[in-house]
């Protein structure tokens, strides 16, 4: 699968676009997720989720997030401020059309904690409208419970997840004060959101998936794509439950 070449929209943020496939000449839809990263996960290991995305008509956008004065990969709270700021000058019109229909913030482990804190920051303004935030394998911060601005939140774990184990995803979702969804996908671990089983420079997994990435890629674009459907429609079926997935 090939990565498209690094947008040079801004010098301070190496980032990679992934437009809809196909990219339809009157498109009138679709929405834009913006994927934050995990520790020392570099953006080319989020291609594949992203394709499967492009599919069901995201635009996908995947920084690679550093934070100031460090030379490693880890998104803060003002990451995804930073990446916002920088597209809304995209000379893309159909980029900058797909985002004020709106954006889903896809956060990966430390990215799951990023994408919720960057509310704390009053970012609200940046994300209009802000549709949904969608965690895999992540934490949630302590004082989440004071954000009012809250979208919809759909949190994904591993049941094999031995980097942030689903106990501590579960314990997580307790503190999220808004119209929520979690389930725990049999059989997935922590990195089954990316390309490869162990991304290099990241934690070490300690348990094998019984799904290949492949597969479990496809699967996590296909649970986000409904649940966004589901926001879009106001549909409160699948909020405050806790659901378990197997394979």
């Amino acid at each position: 699968m090939s990565v498209p070449p690094t947008s040079k929209l801004t010098s301070s943020i190496p980032l990679d676009l992934y437009p809809p496939e196909p990219l339809l000449a009157e498109d009138d839809s679709s929405l834009v997720v913006l994927i934050l990263q995990g520790v020392e996960i570099d953006k080319s290991e989020y291609s594949a989720i992203a394709k499967e995305l492009n599919r069901h008509q995201f635009w996908v956008i995947v920084p690679n997030c550093y934070p100031v004065g460090r030379d490693y990969i880890c998104p803060e709270n003002y990451s995804a401020k930073q990446v916002i700021n920088a597209l809304q000058y995209s000379p893309s019109q159909p980029l900058y059309q797909a985002l004020q229909r709106g954006v889903i913030l896809l956060g990966h482990s430390a990215g799951g904690m990023a994408a919720l804190a960057a509310l704390n920051d009053n970012l609200s303004d940046l994300f209009s409208p802000l549709v949904a935030i969608a965690t895999y394998g992540s934490n949630t911060p302590f004082n989440i419970s004071h954000i009012s601005s809250l979208p919809p939140v759909l949190m994904l774990s591993g049941e094999k997840d031995s980097v942030v184990s689903p106990v501590i995803s579960r314990a997580a979702f307790q503190r999220i004060p808004t119209a929520k969804t979690f389930i725990e996908l049999k059989g997935l671990n922590h990195y089954s959101i990316n390309n490869t089983p162990q991304p290099i420079g990241a934690p070490l997994e300690e348990n094998k998936a019984d799904l290949s990435n492949r597969d479990s890629v496809h699967f996590v674009a296909s649970l986000l794509t409904s649940f966004v459907q589901r926001v879009k429609s106001q549909d409160e079926n699948w909020f405050g439950k806790q659901l378990q997935i197997s394979f």
